[in-house]
């Protein structure tokens, strides 16, 4: 024999409401510990390409008034320089200590500016910066001017601690058609 039971349509409206009510509860609460939890990934904006165009600038003004210090800063600690002529420096206290040896003769009193031209983000936290550069004020061994130099550069930044650092700078200076 099969028994059956009496249904109350009222319980099992009254019941499919309170699973609805205990799921969004605990969504929200799983969602809430995720935004308390992940507050920068949860929140994160897009990358804004002028902090870029600013460190940039920082590395400009920092070469051009002869202050390796504040130039190796914009690096990050493990960070990487390659010069156009082929020589890398890897770290801050390498990177300054090359730039001050380098202004103590073959590039004393040179000036760069630096003009970024692509930025783009791999990620919130990773840029890659393509820029044109030239150099005045180099001289030959005899003191005689040498003409501006003129190149290009790859950058690629990271973000740490709401700041960007140069994680590897490289320059080029193409060869004469």
């Amino acid at each position: 024999m099969i028994q059956t039971s009496t249904i109350n349509p009222n319980y099992n409206h009254k019941t499919r409401q309170m699973k609805k009510i205990k799921i969004s509860s605990i969504a929200g609460i799983i969602l809430f510990g995720l935004i308390i939890t992940f507050p920068d990934y949860c929140f994160s904006q897009n990358p804004d390409k002028s902090e870029i165009i600013d460190r940039v600038k920082e590395l400009e003004n920092a070469y051009n008034a002869g202050d390796a210090k504040a130039y190796a800063a914009v690096y990050a600690v493990n960070g990487s320089h390659t010069y156009a002529n082929g020589i890398t420096h890897r770290g801050r206290k390498e990177i300054e200590e090359g730039l001050l040896e380098s202004f103590s003769d073959p590039m004393k009193n040179t000036q760069m500016k630096i003009t970024p031209e692509v930025i783009t983000f791999a990620a919130d936290n990773i840029a890659v910066e393509e820029a044109s550069f030239v150099l005045t004020g180099l001289k030959m061994p005899d003191g005689t001017d040498v003409p501006a130099v003129k190149g290009t550069c790859l950058a690629v930044y990271q973000k740490e601690d709401k700041e960007w650092f140069a994680v590897a700078v490289q320059r080029m200076v193409p060869l004469a058609p």
